[in-house]
């Protein structure tokens, strides 16, 4: 029997116009407090929580069904995505106003399989290495009982932001 699953974002525009002028700590601190709506695709997934320190983040997340793989656990990319948002916002927290980051690599170790039965899980990621333009992140994804389900690095490259970024994040309606 086919389900049906509906959800609302924030347009990309928006949130770029929200955080224009603030640096990486003031946005997490302000997607933490709900001041700024979280990105499109944490919507899309359905992270749940989000707490932020400077180069520490942790995301919640609640794994559904219609997160599940052929086999009935959750997709692997599902997870993946996860530690993205977590590694790429603990590095945003680290930066100045008008500079942004881009993951250039992420390795994930997947320990145990995810199903909804393993409840909220939490996935912590912290800084562990900065350079001028590339910084290092670790990431761990538990349970509520500390289970250990994947553990990840991502390398990410950061960058002075373009001066109208607000205006190029996504066309409106009338652009498209």
């Amino acid at each position: 029997m086919k389900q049906t699953r509906t959800y609302e974002w924030t347009r990309p525009q928006d949130i770029a116009a929200a955080i224009d002028g603030l640096s990486g700590a003031e946005v997490a601190t302000a997607m933490a407090e709900g001041r700024v709506p979280a990105a499109p695709v944490a919507d899309l997934i359905g992270v749940t929580a989000f707490e932020a320190a400077r180069g520490r983040v942790v995301v919640g997340f609640d794994p559904q069904e219609y997160h599940y793989n052929a086999l009935g656990t959750v997709h692997g990319g599902v997870i993946a995505t996860l530690i993205d948002i977590a590694t790429g916002a603990a590095v945003h927290s680290l930066l100045k106003a008008g500079q942004g980051f881009t993951t250039l690599t992420l390795e994930i170790k997947y320990h145990r399989a995810v199903t909804v039965n393993a409840g909220r899980l939490a996935c912590t990621a912290e800084v562990i290495a900065r350079g001028r333009e590339i910084a290092t992140a670790e990431a761990r994804v538990v349970d509520r009982k500390d289970r250990l389900f994947a553990t990840a690095t991502s390398t990410l490259m950061t960058f002075r932001l373009p001066e109208a970024r607000t205006n190029s994040a996504a066309p409106t309606a009338d652009q498209a």
